[in-house]
């Protein structure tokens, strides 16, 4: 059996030139290339259009390229990841790699460095194509409808139906379309801030800890430490743009000793 072929590639990065140049190497090399100034165009783009690798950029105004990468993470059959910084710590590349990158790279890199990544990860995307196919024809010679594909949070719930749309008091979350109202009026929510509502809305009036949060939301175990530092300030910025309900009290309030849950009234 050939190998499937795997040539889309989607640039995320905010620097124009950089883009440019990216695209016009890549075609260089015979791959389909796609760009995305920020975020948002990413994942407008990938609703729409196929895509085998996305190579982005940490540092992006809105949603920066970790957060970028977690909302990818939740797709159905989501991308291979490559990101590019400038400045990498340990903390990031480790997160990073949870979040599923398949390669990390430094700016200023060497574009045969890149290429040799793209051509690494292009591989590993060719044999899971593969793998996906085979299994696909062998159900079929069965006479099995293969199982529709879930994306990784589905897959760890197996049986449990998945709601589209959460509402309570005047407040309304469209999973689908990964928006959220307020009284009619649109809210501007980063992917980790809408996951963290998406989270404490299927669990109305439960307590949660911020290790709760962070593996319902990153799919992280991590000490009660490092799950308050890489959830405290996402938190902290969903709580003051959902404000108050109508009826005067908070949406998400604080359990002394305990952590947080999502008040239903």
């Amino acid at each position: 059996m050939d190998l499937p072929d795997a040539r889309k590639i989607l640039i995320v990065d905010d620097e124009a030139s950089l883009r440019l140049f990216l695209s016009e190497e890549l075609a260089e090399e015979g791959y389909e290339v796609h760009v995305a100034a920020n975020g948002h165009e990413a994942l407008t783009l990938l609703k729409r259009q196929p895509i085998d690798l996305a190579i982005i950029d940490l540092q992006m105004p809105g949603i920066n390229g970790l957060e970028l990468m977690a909302a990818i993470e939740n797709m159905i059959d989501p991308p291979e990841l490559i990101m590019l910084t400038a400045h990498a710590s340990l903390e990031t590349s480790i997160e990073a790699m949870r979040l599923g990158t398949s390669d990390f790279l430094l700016k200023p890199y060497d574009v045969d460095e890149l290429l040799g990544a793209i051509e690494r990860v292009m591989k590993q995307r060719r044999l899971k194509l593969q793998q996906r196919l085979a299994a696909r024809l062998l159900a079929e010679s069965f006479g099995v409808n293969p199982t529709p594909e879930q994306s990784p949070k589905e897959a760890a719930q197996p049986g449990l139906a998945t709601p589209t749309r959460l509402e309570e008091r005047a407040l309304v979350v469209d999973l689908e379309s990964m928006s959220v109202t307020k009284n009619g009026r649109p809210l501007s929510l980063s992917p980790t801030e809408f996951r963290l509502l998406t989270v404490f809305m299927k669990q109305p009036n439960q307590p949660l800890t911020f290790q709760d949060l962070a593996d319902l939301t990153h799919g992280q175990t991590v000490d009660a430490y490092q799950a308050r530092d890489l959830l405290k300030s996402p938190l902290g910025r969903l709580r003051r743009k959902l404000g108050q309900a109508p009826d005067g009290q908070e949406y998400i309030v604080n359990v002394h000793g305990v952590g947080y849950k999502f008040v239903t009234g």
